[in-house]
């Protein structure tokens, strides 16, 4: 059977849904992006200089190298899957879809990329399955 594989992200933590005919199974990962904000800085010696002397492209550049780990992190946990499903609330996912397509030929196929809500892990696994068409093993069938 095909290893089918979601990912449910945003910038916080990320999660893997790995769904099957009769077994589902989610982990989490936590993200190393830091969400920081450029303090007061000092200010210039000089009149009417600067008011902060706080590189806003270091922090920028900072933020860009952890969150190319981050994603780096996550393609190197889902290498192995024959399709995966993109899925989040953040602008992450987008970014997440670019770097696999310039890495198309290593990495598995990308079935969908959707934005999404906060949800719980049941709705996470539950979304999945229907992507995948995968039927959902712990309900009955329904009754005509």
């Amino acid at each position: 059977m095909k290893k089918k594989i979601g990912i449910w992200l945003d910038y916080k933590t990320a999660s893997f849904i790995t769904v099957g005919e009769h077994d589902s199974n989610i982990e989490h990962m936590e993200s190393d992006v830091e969400f920081s904000r450029l303090g007061g800085g000092a200010r210039s010696k000089q009149p009417f200089g600067p008011m902060d002397k706080t590189s806003e492209s270091k922090l920028l550049d900072r933020r860009t190298q952890q969150e190319d780990k981050y994603y780096k992190d996550i393609m190197d946990r889902v290498k192995d899957a024959d399709e995966i499903y993109i899925f989040g609330p953040a602008e992450a996912k987008t970014k997440l879809h670019t770097k696999i397509k310039k890495l198309k030929s290593r990495f598995p196929k990308v079935r969908a990329v959707e934005s999404a809500d906060s949800m719980t892990d049941n709705q996470k696994m539950a979304k999945v399955r229907e992507v995948f068409a995968i039927k959902d093993y712990f309900r009955p069938p329904a009754k005509h």
